[in-house]
């Protein structure tokens, strides 16, 4: 709690242990976002039972809004989280909505990949139970868009996967909330298809891009190369404006070729969700979960092989127990052998200056991944059946740069009220430096210099940290 002359603010991420919202007390926090923060709590009607509470760091938003009637309603799925209530707080009408929803002990999917023992046939069965439930969810109309790594929970009690955080999920007939071409979203999860609408968004001002079930399915497809070879399918440290080229041109390496210990099936699998065009991929959740459950009935030993080697490494003190450590495979050398051609449309947008035209192919001969037949970058039309979540504002909101992308860990909006600015859905801080000389790791944007707020590290074990997305 602050108090200020005139006023008092109560913040919704600092609720001290033994704090009543509605029925619940408070035991800990598990973690904390931009959009909401979320605690474990006890249940005071049946002390003893525990469950995770997300509260919303706003009154009155409605992304939580929206949350809530995903997970009440319309994404109630044996392997969606559990909703059990809502509740305000501090004021039972008037505050901060929140809502209550199970406890998952448990640990994210590309965590959980890399502990000891994890087998390729035990990830091939988790992505099959995932791919089956998004797959449903999309039958009703539900979209997750934000599915990554850690909002796929692996429970330690069963092994099921559960999936977490809807905050900027959609359902049939939802009113948009956002502004930009694409709601808030991690940008190694896009599609090439939502690159190509967001490199044409400038010429459209309004626009917004439709995502698809299509989306989600190649979102599930990162997610599987990550856990499986413990990489992305492109660079970290690609800044955003070479992302985007890579998503849109190369195709990254087979997961065989990475970690050779991927059974080729699995391998042939991931790559098939990671097209460039929509119809090679899978055509629905149904599809890949066939796909995925026919490889891993395969009898070869390499299924029952750990994902990752492991060495022992000796004790620190004398006497003492070796530890286990694992080996990570090599992280895979640049195949290109020739720089990749620059695409077409870049040069026709005189936003981007010949120099980094230039900068973008010389880094990107140094990106690890296999050269791709080039697709023209038109937006592909969406299925009318998924348009629902596209409209155009009135002329007058024309956007003539483009804004910066989200990075990883980045935190999403709402932002701190003069200290932070919002940009493209998520935090940032505006430097005194000016473009055109604005330091690394940062971005320049009409005239400005901007710094990405990071988001707060939450425990690998909570069932939802209030994170939705890195912005």
């Amino acid at each position: 709690m602050t108090t200020s002359p005139g006023a008092v603010r109560q913040y919704p991420e600092a609720l001290a242990p033994g704090t009543r919202v509605g029925r619940w007390r408070v035991v800990e926090r598990l973690g904390v976002g931009g959009q909401g923060a979320v605690y474990r709590v006890e249940d005071m009607d049946h002390p003893g039972n525990f469950y995770a509470l997300k509260l919303a760091l706003y009154a009155r938003d409605g992304r939580a809004e929206r949350e809530v009637e995903l997970m009440m309603n319309r994404a109630a799925h044996p392997h969606v989280v559990g909703f059990h209530g809502c509740a305000r707080w501090p004021h039972p009408r008037e505050g901060c909505l929140g809502f209550v929803m199970d406890w998952v002990p448990g640990l994210a999917l590309d965590v959980w990949a890399e502990k000891e023992g994890t087998t390729f046939r035990q990830l091939t069965t988790v992505g099959a139970m995932v791919a089956r439930a998004l797959g449903e969810l999309h039958e009703r109309g539900v979209l997750h868009r934000d599915l990554k790594p850690e909002h796929i929970l692996v429970r330690e009690s069963d092994g099921q996967p559960v999936l977490i955080d809807f905050g900027v999920g959609w359902y049939e007939g939802a009113a948009p909330l956002t502004t930009g071409p694409l709601p808030p979203a991690t940008l190694h999860q896009l599609t090439p298809e939502a690159v190509r609408f967001l490199w044409k968004s400038p010429g459209h001002p309004g626009a917004r891009y439709a995502f698809q079930p299509g989306d989600d399915l190649y979102a599930l497809g990162v997610c599987l190369y990550r856990a499986a070879t413990g990489y992305q399918p492109f660079s970290e440290g690609l800044p955003a404006d070479l992302l985007q080229m890579a998503i849109i041109e190369a195709r990254p390496m087979a997961p065989a070729l990475v970690n050779p210990r991927v059974p080729r099936a699995l391998s042939d699998v991931i790559a098939r969700l990671l097209s460039k065009a929509p119809s090679e991929r899978y055509p629905s959740g149904a599809a890949l979960h066939e796909a995925l459950v026919a490889a891993a009935r395969s009898e070869e030993p390499a299924w029952d092989a750990s994902i990752f080697d492991w060495e022992e490494v000796p004790p620190a003190q004398e006497g003492g127990r070796p530890e286990r450590r694992l080996v990570r495979p090599p992280r895979p050398k640049p195949s290109w052998s020739a720089p990749p051609p620059v695409p077409a449309r870049v040069e026709q947008r005189s936003l981007w200056p010949r120099g980094l035209v230039l900068a973008a192919v010389g880094l990107l001969a140094l990106v690890p991944m296999l050269r791709a037949p080039f697709d023209a970058p038109d937006a592909q039309a969406p299925d009318k059946a998924w348009t629902t979540d596209v409209r155009v504002d009135p002329p007058g909101l024309a956007r003539y740069e483009q804004a910066p992308l989200p990075v990883r860990n980045q935190k999403q909006a709402p932002c701190t009220e003069g200290v932070e600015v919002e940009l493209s859905g998520v935090c940032w801080r505006t430097l005194e430096q000016k473009s055109p000389t604005c330091p690394r790791l940062t971005f320049a944007y009409k005239g400005e210099c901007f710094l990405p707020v990071l988001k707060e590290q939450r425990a690998p074990t909570s069932v939802d940290g209030g994170v939705p997305g890195e912005r």
